[in-house]
């Protein structure tokens, strides 16, 4: 049995490879580093996934695999292949079972491992009073206070999947987990607002850095 990518979630793989390799020039994947992914429009068992082990510089549409959401496998059509998806799929597909999201991104630049430096005790960096919070979907006011999940990171991640779903679950108005050490994740309804998304969370992250260099 093939897969067959219909041309709407080509023309979204297009997108995001597009988008990853802008990433990788502002320095978001050293050493191929970072991983994204797609919610298949048209295949609802299906999520694309970025292979393993892949420059950024050189990432193309043709470097998202599909996997099925139910049993975390690649689909059948890649199993006698040598290629696998992302170490941290299981993220990414925990993230789309939970909330609505159609992209995620990750990222490891350096001001997010820095940012979540500054709350190396706490589970949440909560923010508020910056007027860009409103870059994300569903905020209207600088007034209110979004917290960020901060997990301790780790190689087993199965186990961290099982960890962030109660964030998940609980945050409204918060699209995305740092990870200490590692990254941070992000996601949106799209390609476009999960890099809007992005830019506000590398907004809060310099301003905290600049502001609270040595946070008590």
């Amino acid at each position: 049995m093939s897969y067959i990518t219909s041309a709407q979630d080509y023309e979204e793989m297009k997108k995001l490879a597009s988008l990853v390799r802008v990433m990788n020039s502002l320095g978001h994947n050293p050493a191929t580093s970072g991983n994204y992914s797609l919610r298949s429009k048209t295949s609802p068992e299906i999520a694309l996934v970025s292979e393993s082990g892949i420059d950024k510089s050189q990432f193309t549409e043709d470097n998202f695999l599909p996997l099925y959401y139910a049993t975390r496998k690649m689909h059948e059509s890649f199993s006698g292949s040598q290629r696998k998806s992302s170490d941290e799929t299981d993220i990414h597909l925990t993230i789309y079972q939970i909330t609505k999201a159609n992209c995620v991104l990750h990222s490891h630049m350096l001001d997010s491992l820095l940012f979540s430096d500054l709350f190396s005790n706490e589970d949440f960096a909560t923010i508020k009073d910056l007027e860009l919070l409103k870059g994300f979907k569903g905020v209207k006011t600088h007034e209110l206070e979004i917290k960020i999940p901060i997990f301790d990171n780790t190689q087993d991640i199965a186990k961290l999947a099982e960890q962030i779903k109660p964030a998940l679950l609980a945050q409204t108005n918060n699209y995305g987990l740092l990870l200490r050490g590692h990254g941070v994740y992000v996601w949106g309804d799209s390609v476009e607002e999960a890099k809007r998304h992005l830019e506000v969370f590398e907004y809060i992250f310099k301003y905290y850095l600049l502001s609270h260099p040595k946070k008590k």
